[in-house]
């Protein structure tokens, strides 16, 4: 009597997406947020851009920033970033860690350029757009000092050299949301990263779980905390 035999094993899927879904959605709404823009009469970097003067009367944009861009350069440079960093990150962080650092990394830009505005100088009115604090906050992660992350050190060189490029060729590029975002990443790739025991992966490490959100906790705290006298001179200027 022969037995059937057992069905193929399922390759593992390979290439700079696999095992990222979180990322892929990042790209497809930023994407389809430019797409609408390109609509006559839609002005989704007026409705969703972050700006000092109105941090306190529509605090969302603080978030909603990272969704619109400039122009197609701007969209595409960080959208490349974003596969390129955003995959590993997400692969080593697991998706609830890394969906956590984009998002705070972003915050932590927009919480940058709030902290360092002077009311009523010209930044004060400023409109800042794009997602390069949360893609600075993903760098961060990549710079975490520690051995075990496999990463492409060549990579990230060259991607510093064409931001660098780019902010000479570009003006008003925002300096301070990329160290705001770049803080915050690097933070919390610390706090990921670096309390690893016994060569656990980090998803699966409680201690390092816990330790993770608790820094999260911290560093939001300390972003509004920050923040506060700037949202106390826009809801007087806006109120």
């Amino acid at each position: 009597m022969t037995h059937p035999s057992p069905p193929p094993a399922r390759r593992p899927r390979t290439g700079i997406l696999a095992g990222a879904p979180v990322t892929q959605a990042i790209v497809i709404v930023t994407v389809a947020c430019w797409l609408v823009g390109r609509i006559p009469g839609a002005e989704p970097g007026r409705l969703l851009g972050f700006s000092p003067l109105l941090s306190a009367a529509e605090p969302w944009r603080a978030l909603t920033v990272m969704v619109v861009h400039a122009d197609m350069l701007h969209l595409l440079f960080n959208m490349v970033g974003v596969l390129l960093f955003g995959s590993f990150v997400e692969r080593s962080l697991g998706h609830a860690r890394f969906l956590a650092v984009y998002l705070l990394s972003g915050l932590g830009g927009s919480a940058a350029v709030l902290l360092l505005a002077a009311p009523y100088e010209p930044g004060w009115f400023s409109l800042h757009v794009g997602a390069s604090g949360a893609l600075f906050g993903l760098l961060g992660v990549v710079l975490t000092p520690t051995r075990s992350l496999d990463r492409n050190w060549g990579g990230a060189a060259v991607f510093l050299v064409l931001n660098v490029i780019y902010s000479a060729v570009s003006p008003g590029i925002s300096w301070e949301s990329h160290t705001g975002g770049v803080v915050v990443g690097f933070a919390l790739g610390c706090a990921a990263l670096l309390p690893r025991r016994g060569g656990q992966h980090p998803t699966r490490d409680r201690a390092v779980t816990v330790w993770f959100w608790a820094a999260a906790g911290v560093l939001l705290a300390t972003m509004i905390v920050a923040v506060l006298p700037g949202l106390r001179a826009s809801a007087l200027m806006t109120g």
